[in-house]
């Protein structure tokens, strides 16, 4: 939630169509650096003045965003695991980070649970009498 004069002041430095994209996205108004942006487009920002936790943000640049899209150096800046964004440092990727795996949920590839236990519930079927 944002003070009255937060948002006006947030939209005369960031202009009407970035003020709405952030209305629509983070639900919320921002301005302030850009640090830096990844290998998917998206575009990170950096507000000292703000209060803590709510300092650090990403600008995604797909019009549907998912945690995948956020690498693992930038995720460790976000989340304050290091002070110092991967612009100014030499992260060298692990071999465990991978390869991010998709969120599938409400996909037809999302995860189903397997059940061997036999049901106790069983479905109504109405039974219908003839007519005299």
């Amino acid at each position: 939630m944002s003070t009255l004069g937060r948002t006006i002041k947030n939209f005369m430095k960031v202009g009407p169509a970035s003020y709405i994209k952030q209305l629509d996205n983070i639900c919320d108004t921002k301005w302030g650096r850009l640090v830096g942006t990844d290998v998917n487009g998206n575009k990170y920002f950096e507000n000292l003045d703000e209060v803590s936790g709510r300092e650090r943000w990403v600008e995604y640049a797909s019009t549907q965003p998912d945690s995948e899209d956020i690498t693992p150096d930038w995720h460790m800046w976000l989340s304050r695991i290091t002070q110092e964004p991967p612009t100014e440092m030499k992260i060298e990727p692990k071999k465990w980070w991978g390869e991010p795996i998709p969120n599938f949920s409400g996909t037809p590839k999302a995860y189903k649970t397997y059940s061997t236990t036999v049901s106790k519930l069983h479905a109504w079927e109405p039974t219908v009498k003839a007519r005299n």
